[in-house]
């Protein structure tokens, strides 16, 4: 039983830090996109909070290969160039469906 409880315990505390990733990676997005990715960024992009998580993927790594995008490709290939696969996972996980 305080195997269990233990086990219990370090999956809350790594779920925590996942759910505190997740928000860190997305911060510098909401500026744009809303604090839920509710909003079409400066009116013109998708509202990704609508977008799956790999379309939300997808996306992210087109437009670091140049691949995808709109209207707001160069703005975009700017700053998805920054993010590592882990932040993309991250952002994903927390606006995608």
């Amino acid at each position: 039983m305080k195997k269990l409880l233990m086990a219990v315990m370090a999956l809350g505390l790594t779920s925590g830090v996942l759910v505190a990733n997740e928000i860190n990676a997305y911060k510098k997005c909401a500026g744009c996109h809303g604090v839920k990715g509710e909003k079409p960024a400066l009116g013109k992009s998708k509202v990704i909070k609508d977008m799956t998580k790999k379309e939300i993927a997808d996306a992210m790594v087109g437009y670091q290969n140049g691949s995808y995008g709109g209207p707001m490709k160069g703005l975009m290939m700017g700053q998805a160039k920054q993010l590592s696969k882990d932040d993309i996972e991250a952002i994903a996980n927390y606006i995608g469906k």
